[in-house]
């Protein structure tokens, strides 16, 4: 090889290694190039309150509150501070119990890493997995254990559970506040609500805690007593929350399939209704109830109310009361 081939293969490297240092300057984790600023950015782009900071293998480093960052940035004079190092200063470590308030309306959270890159979406589960400790200890040998704390582990089961069971869930503590909804709840939310496009905890907290706003009737056909929200236009349990004896919360379980063909008596006095809407609620309660009875025969259930069978032909057609067969009314 002569002088002048080496001197090609010489500039050749250079220009080999001039490319990967370009390639390289323009890696996306330098500062010069991802900012403080563009973490903030991430909060509006998928409207969440918090970031989960991540590693590599999705162990958690420590969650960056919206109000925190924004609240950073306001210092002009920290605007030159390296992404990787600001997300390290504000990634703090959080509990399950402060989390829940956060993420209640929230389905996916976005998970980013230490350089404010985007890593993949959580749910609210992985999340709280996450926050209380879920992803493995050291243990004396320093191997991964898998075992997790009896208290955490439970906890874990318990929202899994109401999260997968069909039917709308919501769950409020001893002050009213809101601690869990499922995905069923949040549909019967929107179909209820068209127009808006999360679950307004601040607004179901009112509707279901407000006396005036809810009704008390015991269902025949079911055997339970039932709550109607006369808003959301639907039936639901409220079962207390004990520990040890003490109510910490209310569930609330909603019926999809109670209708008031179910018959529904109410237990107290409403507000909104006068006697004469009791008494006609009442009345048409007992028609039904009877019919129930009976197996729908007419002349059955007029002998067990002591009216006539034509009489009974004509409170049902008043009451609207559908039956499984036709009547034949009479004139």
């Amino acid at each position: 090889m002569n002088s002048m081939d080496k001197n090609d293969v010489k500039n050749d490297v250079k220009n080999d290694v001039k490319n990967d240092l370009v390639s390289f300057d323009e890696n996306p984790y330098s500062h010069e190039i991802k900012k403080p600023e563009d973490i903030v950015r991430l909060f509006y782009e998928y409207n969440v309150p918090i970031l989960p900071v991540i590693s590599k293998r999705g162990i958690l480093f420590g969650i960056l509150k919206k109000d925190d960052v924004i609240a950073e940035l306001s210092d002009i004079a920290r605007s030159s501070i390296r992404v990787d190092e600001f997300v390290q200063k504000l990634a703090k470590k959080m509990t399950m119990d402060e989390l829940i308030p956060l993420v209640v309306n929230v389905n996916d959270i976005v998970a980013i890493d230490l350089f404010g890159e985007v890593q993949g979406k959580w749910s609210r589960l992985d999340l709280f997995m996450a926050a209380e400790g879920h992803f493995g200890k050291k243990d004396k040998k320093g191997q991964d254990s898998e075992i997790q704390p009896k208290d955490t582990a439970i906890e874990w089961l318990i929202y899994l559970v109401l999260e997968h069971i069909p039917r709308a869930l919501y769950a409020v503590n001893s002050n009213g506040k809101t601690i869990f909804f499922n995905g069923h709840f949040e549909e019967v939310y929107l179909n209820t609500y068209p127009d808006s496009s999360d679950v307004d905890v601040a607004q179901v907290e009112t509707l279901l805690m407000d006396t005036t706003r809810n009704d008390i009737f015991t269902s025949y056909v079911h055997k339970r007593q039932y709550f109607f929200n006369k808003e959301m236009k639907t039936y639901y349990e409220r079962v207390p929350l004990k520990d040890e004896n003490k109510t910490v919360g209310y569930l609330f379980l909603f019926e999809r399939d109670i209708t008031k063909q179910d018959l529904l008596i109410p237990d107290i006095i409403s507000e909104s209704d006068g006697i004469d809407e009791l008494l006609s609620r009442a009345h048409r309660a007992i028609l039904v109830k009877a019919l129930v009875q009976s197996d729908y025969e007419l002349a059955t259930t007029a002998t067990m109310l002591h009216i006539t069978e034509q009489d009974l032909k004509k409170r049902i057609k008043n009451f609207n009361i559908t039956i499984n067969k036709p009547l034949e009314y009479d004139k």
